[in-house]
């Protein structure tokens, strides 16, 4: 087994259960009859997912990387748990109901404004330089999550949460398309 398959396993592992966690979350939010459906809650969950699956699929540009040190593993391992506690925020265990966003906003906006930072330095390590075009989208949502916390508004919720979810799948295919 290569350094890159064991670090990775774990890495799975902290991803899978945050996909766990969003994905059983969002069914619950989805079955539950005689609520109004919270959509920047539904919107954030999926936008976490397009981000996580975006992120596992990237981990192998880690692949090549033969030295490891103990910084890139705990930039990684905290990178990851990152996703893992933003599904605890969106959809907290044994909760009887799932909270609204306006409940969780805060603690929400924070974890997503230190993943956007701890991603940066991710990419900065792998990579040795952060793509102008790149830190631009980093710098725009992390300060529009900031003025959500801010706001305090339903509709800014929503309006962020799309921006997120639509970005994510754009750059996505941008990625695909342009290697």
């Amino acid at each position: 087994m290569s350094r890159f398959e064991f670090i990775f396993v774990l890495i799975s592992i902290v991803a899978g259960l945050a996909l766990t966690r969003l994905l059983s979350g969002l069914t619950q939010s989805l079955r539950r009859s005689g609520r109004e459906f919270d959509i920047a809650h539904i919107l954030f969950s999926l936008a976490i997912v397009v981000l996580l699956f975006s992120i596992w699929w990237n981990s192998f540009r880690w692949e090549d990387n033969e030295v490891w040190t103990y910084t890139e593993y705990s930039l990684l391992c905290v990178y990851m748990s990152m996703f893992y506690a933003m599904a605890a925020i969106l959809h907290p265990l044994n909760s009887p109901a799932v909270p609204r966003f306006d409940g969780i906003r805060t603690q929400f906006y924070v974890a997503f404004i230190l993943y956007q930072i701890v991603e940066s330095l991710v990419v900065y390590i792998r990579d040795g330089n952060v793509a102008w075009d790149y830190l631009a989208v980093v710098i725009q949502v992390g300060v529009l999550a900031a003025i959500g916390i801010y706001l305090r508004k339903s509709t800014f919720d929503k309006f962020l949460a799309a921006w997120i979810l639509l970005t994510a799948i754009a750059l996505q295919f941008l990625s695909r398309m342009t290697g």
